[in-house]
């Protein structure tokens, strides 16, 4: 494994392109990541958000989410793409001109996929795999591998049917999940069961685990916020 580049909208970012999750310290090493620090995972909606969701999204990013990332030395890794939460947030950083790791995990066989990049992440891992969702293991794996003993914490929102895989990998390695309630859709179904107003029995067992956490920054982005800063003490 070997440190390279794509290019995207004319900037050069460096890539890794790791074959076996072993690969990853050294990924990390390779990227100019020298020691473990805290991470944060983004899943959640793509190609299904609306262009209002989104900015809502960003605009939490912006005034809660990279102010506490900042302070907490935190990198933040996602799907990588130019669409859905992965793109609030790249817009997110951009407007915010800080210097914090944007790290776009993607599967690099899917096809065109240098094209889909989101031009604000500052790194990115390709791992294996052809289809979209191949990268989520990847994803939680990766937090993981450079979090190691620090503090990490997953955030979902919205987002459809490769979501609920996100959740379970990321609960699978030991790592909560907060809930965006009323981001709609996968986050929405599985509020709404925490709570008992619907049952689904994918965020039953989700709920089990006792890795998830449910809170609504659009309306209580303080509350939100507390519980993250909570998890990642």
């Amino acid at each position: 494994m070997k440190l390279d580049s794509v290019t995207i909208q004319n900037h050069s970012k460096p890539v890794v392109l790791p074959d076996v999750f072993t690969d990853l310290q050294e990924a990390w090493r390779l990227l100019g990541f020298v020691k473990e620090q805290p991470t944060i995972v983004l899943v959640g909606g793509a190609g299904g958000m609306s262009g209002d969701d989104v900015g809502k999204v960003q605009e939490f990013f912006e005034k809660e989410l990279i102010p506490f990332a900042r302070e907490k030395n935190a990198a933040i890794l996602d799907g990588g793409t130019d669409n859905g939460v992965m793109a609030a947030m790249g817009r997110a950083l951009a407007a915010h001109k800080v210097d914090i790791p944007l790290v776009g995990v993607v599967a690099r066989g899917v096809e065109m996929i240098d094209a889909l990049l989101e031009p604000h992440h500052s790194h990115f891992i390709f791992c294996p795999g052809s289809n979209w969702g191949d990268e989520s293991e990847w994803i939680a794996a990766a937090a993981s591998a450079l979090s190691n003993a620090q503090p990490t914490a997953a955030i979902l929102i919205n987002g459809g049917q490769i979501t609920w895989d996100d959740a379970r990998n990321n609960i699978q390695y030991g790592r909560p999940v907060i809930v965006a309630e009323g981001s709609g859709r996968t986050a929405d179904v599985i509020a709404d069961t925490s709570t008992g107003i619907v049952f689904d029995a994918k965020a039953l067992a989700l709920i089990r685990t006792g890795k998830i956490h449910v809170a609504n920054f659009f309306n209580q982005p303080e509350r939100f916020m507390e519980k993250l800063k909570d998890l990642m003490k």
